[in-house]
């Protein structure tokens, strides 16, 4: 005979439940503590326990004052993969919005991180990556035009490393990446449909080819509720 649940397991899986069926969607308040007590017939101590391990997990978070709300599912990088790629295997149904593609030049700072001469012509490529249409990065990429000739005349909707590698052959291999936290301003508030003014997580790296040469530099941002780094640290022997 199999063990009988833990009382507060009940709880708990009955809320993940009605998470991964949708009744209880991303921002929505679950019930309080004295409604779910009624509801499952235990105590507030064995409710707030199921209510705990839920926001441990990253599945709920409270708010002092308001109430205990779903979380926003988490997009979690770890390895050298397109936006898109990573979003289908997260089972997410990825979107993208080309915000500005253009020719740009004499950008000083862009030009000496890329080791390239000052005058050097860059597609400058932004766009806005969704998820299941929920707002999740703004991307904005630096390629060389000499690189990538007529770049602007496919289809980077989707997947740029894709249009790289069948294109132009470009095989990426790994990509030197800093991380940190910044304010949004308006125009990011705005399009991360954010309520009030908060931290971003900043991105800024240099993708590199077979060779170790440099491709493009890109300056990302996410909202750190829904996207997170996942990074393995080796010692050195």
């Amino acid at each position: 005979m199999g063990k009988m649940p833990i009382k507060y397991m009940l709880v708990k899986e009955d809320i993940e439940g009605r998470i991964s069926n949708g009744e209880y969607r991303s921002g929505q308040r679950i019930p309080s503590e004295r409604t779910l007590c009624t509801q499952f017939n235990m105590s507030r101590m064995t409710v707030r326990q199921a209510i705990n391990e839920l926001v441990k997990e990253g599945k709920l978070y409270r708010e002092k004052g308001r109430g205990t709300f779903v979380s926003s599912p988490h997009f979690l990088q770890r390895n050298v993969k397109s936006f898109t790629d990573t979003l289908r295997e997260r089972g997410f149904t990825p979107c993208t919005q080309i915000l500005e593609f253009s020719t740009v030049f004499n950008l000083k700072e862009i030009s000496k991180l890329m080791d390239v001469p000052y005058e050097t012509k860059f597609y400058k490529l932004k766009r806005l990556r969704l998820g299941n249409d929920l707002p999740m990065a703004l991307e904005t990429v630096y390629i060389e035009k000499e690189k990538c000739p007529d770049l602007d005349q496919y289809d980077v909707k989707e997947s740029l490393y894709e249009v790289l590698e069948k294109q132009y052959h470009y095989k990426v291999e790994n990509i030197s990446c800093d991380m940190d936290a910044c304010i949004a301003n308006t125009f990011m508030m705005n399009t991360f449909h954010m309520q009030k003014k908060g931290a971003l997580l900043k991105v800024t790296g240099i993708t590199y080819i077979e060779g170790n040469e440099k491709l493009f530099f890109e300056e990302s941002y996410y909202r750190p509720d829904l996207y997170k780094y996942h990074v393995d640290i080796y010692r050195r022997v």
